[in-house]
């Protein structure tokens, strides 16, 4: 009768294991899918984020001229 119940409880033991197994799994996989899922998006959107920061570093520089350009407009008239 021992000898059946250690057999029994082996194997419970290992449906157990494998069941605990098949969840982890299961939410790796999940976890792996929703990732490459949303992928496109986050490339997508650092490539928008890098074209507004370089977008932003162009008005910057054009605003430098256009300070220099008002300066020097202003020098003059003041003379």
């Amino acid at each position: 009768m021992s000898d059946q119940n250690n057999n029994l409880n082996i194997k419970v033991l290992k449906e157990w294991f494998t069941f605990i197994v098949a969840i982890v799994a299961t939410i790796a996989g999940v976890i792996f899918w929703v990732q490459s899922i949303n992928d496109p998006k986050f490339e997508r959107l650092e490539q928008e984020i890098q074209t507004l920061k370089s977008d932003i570093s162009e008005i910057r520089n054009n605003n430098n001229e256009i300070l220099r350009t008002v300066g020097r407009i202003e020098g003059k008239l003041s003379n």
